[in-house]
Parts: C-alpha cells; structure tokens; sequence
C-alpha cells in the first residue's frame, strides 16, 4: 500500500526519515534521522553517529513520506502526535480506524 499523509498510521515506519518536534523532555526536540525500529511505546532513530530511543507518548513527529510522480522525488511531510502511534506495530497496521465525519 502507497504511504500517504491519510493513511500513514496504518503503513509501517520503519525507513521512513523523522524529525522530533515536539516533546516533553527538551532534550529530543529537533532530534532527526531515519527510523530503524518501532516497539509500542518507542521509535529508534538513527541518527548518523548513534541510534536515540524516542517515547512516542510525549513526542510529536515530522514524517517525510517518499512519492514519485513518474519522473520526480516529490517528498511530503506531515506532523503526527506519537499518541496516535501507541500500539505495537503489527497491531496498528491491522487496525482500521473508523473516519470521523462532521454535519
């Protein structure tokens, strides 16, 4: 499945490159690299000269998400709160939320 900004709670995370941008303890803010491993509570990114462990719990991310249109890289970006991402991976891809629709 595409990952796109409406669906990326349900596609894995693991390879995707992130940003932390928010977060309780200000010691991870502005913290980026590529994620190479999700528990339920925590994503380890890598960050070029060591691999930080994040709680997505007090965290919210930046996602860059690849696309191509045939001929160009097109990347995306797009803010989640790691709230959203609490689940075990396996668990969250399977899961299908149900769309909230406002009269």
């Amino acid at each position: 499945m595409k990952i796109t900004p409406q669906n990326i709670i349900h596609n894995e995370l693991i390879g995707l490159d992130t940003e932390v941008v928010d977060s309780t303890n200000m010691s991870l803010i502005g913290i980026g690299g590529r994620v190479v491993d999700e528990t339920r509570n925590m994503l380890t990114v890598e960050t070029g000269e060591r691999e930080l462990k994040v709680s997505k719990s007090v965290s919210s991310f930046i996602f860059t998400i690849p696309s191509f249109d045939g001929k160009r890289y097109l990347p995306s970006k797009i803010k989640i709160d790691g709230r959203l991402l609490l689940s075990q991976p396996e668990n969250r891809i399977q899961t299908k939320f149900k769309k909230k629709f406002r009269k």
